[in-house]
């Protein structure tokens, strides 16, 4: 497979689990970003504050407020205050949050198995280790692209 067929798969995989959250997106009144946070909170709790989000999927951090500010409002996400500083918050699921949690859990599930369909576990689990390989250096990449162009920026000023 060439370099592009392998962008073109990514992205056409990233194009399918679009189409595959969509009603539960719609079922819910939930933009497909909102669930996108809920399910990274969700499955990382060690992960709770609007940083972590930016991070880890990408999204500006006025719009994280935006997604974040919506969920607090239909209640599944709630805010606490971080003890010993009371700058930083939190972000809990709520036990309202819970069932949509789970039904999103399964869809995830059922969008890996067809899309695992016909590779073996053996297979699957190789491809899960190049992912993440690939995940670590992706962010080593961004480090070091952001580090360039702090630097150009400097050398400009």
């Amino acid at each position: 497979m060439k370099e592009t067929g392998v962008i073109t798969a990514l992205l056409n995989a990233l194009d399918a689990y679009e189409v595959i959250c969509q009603p539960l997106c719609k079922a819910s009144d939930l933009p497909r970003t909102s669930f996108d946070i809920l399910m990274l909170l969700a499955d990382n709790p060690e992960m709770t504050s609007a940083r972590d989000i930016v991070r880890l999927l990408h999204i500006r951090p006025n719009l994280v407020s935006v997604y974040v500010e919506r969920l607090v409002h239909d209640g599944y996400l709630e805010r606490q205050t971080v003890e010993g500083d009371r700058r930083k918050v939190r972000l809990v699921c709520t036990e309202r949050a819970v069932p949509l949690i789970q039904h999103g859990r399964q869809v995830q599930a059922s969008f890996l198995d067809s899309l695992f369909d016909g590779i073996s576990p053996e297979e699957q689990a190789a491809f899960r280790q190049t992912v993440e390989q690939c995940r670590q250096n992706a962010e080593r990449l961004i480090q070091q692209a952001g580090r360039r162009s702090d630097t150009l920026k400097k050398q400009a000023t």
